[in-house]
C-alpha cells in the first residue's frame, strides 16, 4: 500500500520536475500579486518598506504656479525645496512640472486614463478623490510612523483630515486650509444697521444680507452689492448654505431637490428685482474691483485666495475703505458654520507598479513638502497651514493685519467641511455642475425663468445619474 502511494519512482526526471513546481510558484506568486492589485480587498503596500541605498528613484510633482504675477519666485522656492530635500535624501530625484490653471486637470485626467499619473498632485481645486484605481490614501503611512509618544493623526488640523476622508482612508496630505467667505466694505456696511460683530461671530440669514443690501442701496444712488454672474460658485456656496452639503449620497442618490434650486434662485432674484446690484448684471464681474475701492460696493462676492491677495495687499494703502470678511449668508438660522476649502497633496501609483519602495520615496517628498515647506507657501496666500506646528509659526509670522487675521481664524474655528460620497460620485457631480453651470449663466444673462433653470438642472441631473446606474442605456 506505501509503495502504491510513492509516486515518484527512479526514472522520475527531477531537474524537469523541480522546473515545472517553480514555475508554478512563480505562476502563483505573479497571480497572487495580481489579485492584490486588483481585487476587492485594493491594491497592498507595505508602508514599512526601506529604501534602497544605491538605487535611485526618480518622482514626479505636479504642481501650479500659485503665486500669480510672481511665477518665478514660486518656481525658485521649488527648487530651493527640491535641492534642500535632495540634500537629505541624494538618491530621490524629483521632476517638477508647473501646470496651466486652465487645462491641468485636464491633462491629469489624461494621463490616469493612460496609467501613467504623475507621483505627487498639488490638489489646489480641492477634488481629493480623483482614482479609485491609482490614487493612494496617505493613512497607511501616518499609521506606520506613528507611535504611543507621537501619534501623527493629531499633529494635523482634523478638519483638514475629515475633508479628505473616505471609506475609512485618507486618501491625501492637507496643505491648508482657507474659509469661504465675501468680501465687505466696513465703511459702508457701518453706515447699515447691521452688527458687524455679530454676523462675524455668528453668521446671518439671507433675510438679514436683503435688508442690509436695501440699506446699502438707499446710501446713495451709486451704491451697491456686486456679485460675478461668470462664476458660479456663488451658486454653489448659497446651494450649501441652503441645506445642500452635496449633490449626490453615498448610495448614488440625487440629494439636490427642487425647492434648494428654487429658493435659492428666488434669494438672487429677489435682489435682482429691487435693484440692489449694479443695474447691468453682464458688467459686473468687469465692476468688482473698481466699484468696491471706489466705496460704491458693500459686499462683492465671489473671491477665491488670488483675489483675496489683492484686496489685502490693496487695503494696506486704501484709507477710505476697509477690507473685512463677511461669512456666506444661510437659510437656515441655525446654521453658523462656515464652509471651508482644503488644499492637499495626492498621491498616486502608475498601472506598472514601480514598486513600494518607490512609493516610499514619494510619501518622503511629499511629507517634506506638507510639513516642512507649507508655511512659506501659506504666508505668501494668506492661508492656514493644516499642519498644526506650522499653523502655530503663521499666526506669528503672518503679514496680513491683527483684524484680519482674526476674521480668518475664527472662521475656521467655526469651519465646516463637505463629506466624501466616492470617487464615482464625485465624476457625476462633475457632470451635474456643468449642467447648473450652463442654467446659472441663463438665469443671468439671459433672464430665464426660475421654473425653466429648475425643471432642466433636476432633469439632466436625473438622467446622469440613470445613465452612469444603467451604462447598457448608453446607446
Amino acid at each position: 500500500m506505501l509503495d502504491k502511494l510513492n509516486i515518484f519512482d527512479a526514472d522520475t526526471n527531477w531537474p524537469l520536475l523541480i522546473g515545472m513546481m517553480a514555475l508554478i510558484i512563480l505562476i502563483t506568486a505573479g497571480l497572487t500579486f495580481y489579485l492584490n492589485l486588483k481585487g476587492e480587498e485594493g491594491f497592498k503596500i507595505n508602508p514599512q518598506v526601506q529604501l534602497v541605498e544605491d538605487k535611485e528613484y526618480q518622482i514626479t510633482y505636479w504642481d501650479y504656479p500659485l503665486f500669480i504675477g510672481q511665477e518665478g519666485d514660486y518656481e525658485e522656492f521649488l527648487q530651493e525645496a527640491i535641492g534642500e530635500f535632495n540634500d537629505m535624501y541624494p538618491n530621490i530625484k524629483v521632476n517638477y512640472e508647473l501646470l496651466s490653471f486652465i487645462n491641468g486637470e485636464d491633462k491629469l485626467q489624461e494621463k490616469l486614463e493612460e496609467g501613467k499619473p504623475p507621483d505627487i498632485y498639488n490638489d489646489i481645486f480641492s477634488k481629493k478623490l480623483i482614482s479609485k484605481e491609482l490614487q493612494i490614501p496617505v493613512d497607511i503611512f501616518f499609521a506606520a510612523e506613528s507611535t504611543k509618544e507621537r501619534d501623527i493623526f493629531q499633529e494635523y488640523n482634523q478638519l483638514g483630515i475629515k475633508a479628505l476622508s473616505y471609506d475609512e482612508k485618507i486618501w491625501g496630505m492637507p496643505n491648508w486650509l482657507a474659509p469661504q467667505v465675501w468680501v465687505g466694505n466696513r465703511s459702508l456696511l457701518s453706515e447699515t444697521n447691521l452688527d458687524l460683530t455679530r454676523i462675524q461671530e455668528e453668521g446671518w440669514t439671507w433675510d438679514t444680507f436683503y435688508q442690509g443690501a436695501k440699506q446699502i442701496k438707499d446710501l446713495n444712488r451709486k451704491s451697491c452689492i456686486i456679485f460675478n454672474p461668470y462664476n458660479s460658485k456663488l451658486f454653489y456656496q448659497l446651494l450649501r448654505m441652503n441645506g445642500t452639503q452635496s449633490l449626490i449620497s453615498k448610495e448614488g442618490e440625487l440629494l439636490l431637490t427642487s425647492q434648494q434650486l428654487e429658493t435659492t434662485f428666488d434669494f438672487l432674484d429677489d435682489l435682482r428685482s429691487h435693484e440692489l446690484f449694479y443695474d447691468q448684471p453682464e458688467e459686473m464681474n468687469k465692476k468688482l474691483l473698481p466699484y468696491f475701492w471706489q466705496n460704491r460696493a458693500g459686499i462683492i462676492a465671489p473671491v477665491n485666495i488670488w483675489l483675496l491677495n489683492n484686496l489685502y495687499q490693496r487695503d494696506q494703502k486704501e484709507s477710505d475703505v476697509e477690507l473685512t470678511l463677511m461669512p456666506i449668508p444661510t437659510n437656515d438660522p441655525e446654521e453658523k458654520r462656515v464652509p471651508l476649502k482644503v488644499s492637499s497633496l495626492l498621491l498616486f501609483r502608475q498601472e506598472e507598479y514601480k514598486g513600494d519602495d518607490h512609493t516610499k520615496a514619494v510619501y518622503k517628498f511629499a511629507k517634506f513638502m506638507n510639513q516642512q515647506k507649507q508655511l512659506f507657501v501659506a504666508k505668501k496666500l494668506n492661508v492656514v497651514p493644516v499642519y498644526l506646528s506650522l499653523a502655530e509659526l503663521w499666526k506669528e509670522e503672518t503679514d496680513l493685519s491683527s483684524k484680519i487675521k482674526e476674521e480668518i481664524l475664527t472662521y475656521i474655528n467655526r469651519g465646516s467641511y463637505q463629506e466624501l460620497s466616492g470617487f464615482q460620485n464625485m465624476k457625476y457631480e462633475a457632470q451635474i455642475k456643468q449642467v447648473i453651470d450652463q442654467q446659472y449663466e441663463a438665469f443671468w444673462l439671459e433672464g430665464e425663468p426660475i421654473t425653466k433653470v429648475t425643471d432642466e438642472i433636476m432633469t439632466k441631473a436625473q438622467e446622469i445619474l440613470n445613465l452612469n446606474q444603467n451604462p447598457e442605456k448608453e446607446d
